[in-house]
């Protein structure tokens, strides 16, 4: 199954998935003092991977 999107809106979506949501991710776990730090550094993962994929499919 395909989904057809527009070029804008796949970037939005990129930019959302990779970019954005581990950053939303890390200011709830510093929000609500989550002392784990696995959830810190997989967040910090998630992160900088989508820094890498994002730049290498745009």
């Amino acid at each position: 199954m395909e989904i057809n999107l527009t070029d804008q809106v796949k970037g939005l979506l990129q930019a959302f998935l990779l970019l954005i949501l581990p950053l939303i991710v890390l200011v709830l776990g510093i929000i609500f003092t989550i002392e784990n730090v696995w959830y810190f550094l997989l967040a910090i993962t998630w992160f900088g991977s989508g820094v890498i994929f994002f730049s290498a499919l745009n």
